[in-house]
């Protein structure tokens, strides 16, 4: 009990720090070197940040939305203050400028079937897949890219290595190619070329009391770099997991005996209208093959033809029975 308090006193005085950096840089006071100094001395940092920043944008803009909703917008600023971590309401009120400086976050997202080509301000290209959203900060000292949902695959220029966030997760890439995916509570790096290293966390030594530091994690290519609630791990990518991952970005996507649960679950990140399995006896059917990611029509002939199933539409999307 007492490590989880801690814990959750940490991060709030985290936020709290982020915040007050946040109101510093706005009012024109900031000591650039010690700020530097502070978001570098831990993924944390910058993760606290990054949010501090994201939660502000996003009320800044609800706020200068075109509709006469003062009350609302005080509010919104008002839930942002808190949510930042106690930010005072004048540095919040104050920071129209804020999006041009130094520390903004530009942004782009993908629609549900649409992929999205990218060129970053230092020459390297990202491709977003299917209802995926990234956010990046480049300068001439830092490489900075925060995926807020999603999947992106990411070919990097040389250059310093490229910090790459997702959820409370971050990873260093070094020039390469690499396809990172936003998957439940963990970030999964596969490195096509390049290598990708977990940044280092604490974990709680239960005999000492002393947080002991967790080796780095380095994936280089054809390895995955799982990052999740648990220490970072890295794996043999095999092949075929390889065509898989990359097939998205050809317009396709690739089944290796998986489920029928598993591949419809998959399929429908790309479609407006979904597949749904009627009858839940197919769930565990093996499903092997390449089909077009834009039109179900071939997976689903597939289904019917290989295994003997019955796609029917329904309601805008598809049932699946026996």
């Amino acid at each position: 009990m007492s490590i989880f308090n801690d814990k959750q006193r940490r991060k709030r005085r985290i936020a709290r720090e982020a915040a007050t950096w946040l109101a510093r840089h706005d009012s024109g006071t900031i000591d650039e070197e010690r700020f530097h100094a502070w978001r570098g001395a831990s993924p944390e940092h910058a993760i606290a940040f990054a949010r501090a920043l994201a939660v502000w944008r996003e009320a800044q803009s609800k706020a200068d939305a075109d509709i006469p909703l003062p009350f609302q917008s005080r509010f919104t600023r008002r839930r942002a203050a808190a949510a930042i971590g106690g930010m005072g309401m004048a540095g919040l009120l104050t920071a129209g400028a804020f999006t041009s400086r130094a520390y903004a976050w530009d942004s782009s997202h993908s629609g549900v079937g649409e992929c999205k080509r990218l060129i970053l301000p230092d020459g390297s290209r990202a491709m977003l897949n299917t209802d995926s959203e990234m956010q990046w900060r480049f300068s001439d000292d830092e490489r900075s890219l925060w995926i807020v949902r999603g999947e992106v695959g990411l070919e990097l220029v040389p250059g310093i290595p490229a910090r790459i966030h997702g959820l409370d997760r971050m990873a260093s890439l070094s020039q390469g190619r690499f396809n990172v995916r936003l998957e439940g509570t963990a970030m999964d790096v596969t490195v096509l070329s390049g290598k990708a290293s977990a940044a280092p966390i604490s974990t709680p030594a239960v005999i000492t009391g002393q947080p002991a530091p967790t080796p780095v994690a380095i994936a280089s290519p054809s390895e995955g770099l799982l990052l999740s609630a648990v220490a970072p791990s890295v794996r043999k990518a095999s092949p075929q997991r390889l065509a898989a991952t990359i097939a998205w970005q050809q317009g396709e996507i690739v089944f290796d005996n998986e489920p029928l649960q598993t591949a419809v679950r998959e399929y429908n990140r790309y479609l407006a209208d979904k597949i749904v399995i009627a009858d839940p006896d197919l769930t565990g059917i093996p499903v092997g093959g390449r089909f077009t990611s834009t039109d179900p029509a071939d997976f689903l002939s597939a289904l019917e033809l290989g295994l003997g199933l019955r796609a029917t539409r329904s309601n805008g999307g598809y049932v699946l029975t026996r």
